[in-house]
């Protein structure tokens, strides 16, 4: 239930461009906001599973999927907040279970590990590896024992590449309209073959709402300002020819290269990437973000994958996760020089912190749109308020 101080007119992001307003500044400063976020935005998308953290994974080198490949295997780890974990049943079905016992709210699994049935170790109660409950010492006889509620609720789960997505909620899309564009797009791409390369700097905490940064990830009007040459991201591709398509919950945003020894091979892209016009260009990268808050960052070197975690209690801050995987370990050496990978990410962070400083000053109006350059911009201001407030048009 949504607080009584937001009111969907003052959020209302029309679905017509050439009318549209940004979202208010109060929808990146409320804590109301933020709540409300993570019980309709998060809890109605579908998350990525998170990966291993640097540490876990140099002592571990195996991704989540991997944790949990063997029948019986299952990991605990959070989603949006939430205590989950993931459990390979004898069957050697994968399911997605709430990590919280249905006897007195216990943790049912605390760390990676392997067993055919689970049993709480706080009173006891034991559930199979489906969920189902099996037992529990004093509750012998008990009318109307088990109901339901006292089996696991097995949550949706499905996978991408190497990757695992879960929901806590109804997502506005199936899982398969929102992957079947991403799924085309990298089809020539073995993506489950390529390998982590862990990085110092994996995880941090950046100034600014998750808004700001899945805002200007979608924003390409920016770049000849923010990415300014000599030798920015702006002299790096052709910007006149940068495209954004708008997906069912997700949006693509490419370029052609200025120089084609920086593009893909034509051979690991479909032929829609190609112009017919100008045979020798290639492909920059694929940015791809999946609504809400999760990019993934294709190049001919491999993908860097970007998550915005709100922080919980701190709209104004965003917990931000990195992750790359390596197609070809030549380019990724070269990834600095020749996608500016870093310099990118670094003059971001720079613009998002005096964005946030304009948000807190109590002087920014709500901004209209540049109906030809900000398509997805507004595209994600418009899923936003759709979600905060779905039974409003």
């Amino acid at each position: 239930m949504q607080p009584p101080s937001l009111s969907p007119k003052d959020f209302f992001v029309n679905e017509d461009i050439s009318h549209a307003e940004s979202l208010p500044p109060e929808a990146f400063l409320s804590r109301d906001v933020l709540a409300l976020e993570q019980e309709t935005v998060f809890q109605n998308a579908w998350l990525m599973i998170p990966e291993p953290n640097r540490e876990d994974y140099i002592r571990d080198p195996r991704s989540t999927a991997q944790r949990v490949s063997e029948p019986g295997a299952h990991t605990p780890f959070d989603l949006n907040g939430s205590p989950l974990f993931l459990k390979r049943d004898t069957q050697g079905t994968l399911r997605l279970f709430p990590n919280v016992c249905t006897h007195a709210w216990y943790p049912l699994v605390s760390e990676c590990g392997k067993g055919r049935d689970l049993v709480c170790k706080q009173h006891g109660r034991r559930f199979n590896d489906q969920g189902r409950f099996l037992s529990q010492t004093a509750f012998e006889g008990l009318p109307n024992f088990p109901r339901p509620c006292d089996h696991l609720e097995s949550k949706s789960i499905h996978s991408f590449g190497p990757w695992l997505f879960g929901t806590l909620g109804k997502p506005e899309y199936d899982f398969e309209t929102v992957f079947e564009p991403i799924r085309e797009s990298l089809s020539k791409m073995d993506i489950e073959s390529w390998p982590r390369a862990p990085q110092e700097m994996e995880e941090r905490i950046v100034p600014g709402n998750w808004k700001q940064h899945a805002w200007n990830f979608m924003d390409k009007f920016h770049i000849p300002l923010i990415h300014h040459g000599p030798k920015g991201l702006i002299d790096a591709l052709h910007y006149r020819d940068y495209r954004t398509e708008i997906y069912d919950g997700a949006a693509l945003q490419w370029a052609y290269a200025k120089n084609p020894d920086h593009g893909f091979n034509p051979e690991h892209l479909p032929a829609r990437f190609r112009d017919p016009a100008h045979p020798e260009r290639r492909v920059f990268s694929l940015w791809w973000l999946i609504f809400p808050n999760l990019t993934l960052n294709v190049y001919p070197w491999g993908i860097s994958i970007n998550r915005y975690e709100p922080v919980p209690g701190s709209p104004d801050r965003t917990q931000f996760f990195w992750r790359h995987y390596v197609a070809d370990s030549e380019k990724y050496k070269k990834r600095e020089t020749n996608w500016l990978n870093q310099r990118v990410d670094e003059e971001d962070v720079v613009a998002m912190e005096l964005v946030a400083k304009g948000i807190r000053s109590g002087m920014a109006p709500r901004g209209r749109f540049a109906p030809r350059e900000e398509r997805g911009p507004h595209w994600f201001h418009r899923e936003v308020y759709k979600h905060l407030f779905p039974d409003h048009p």
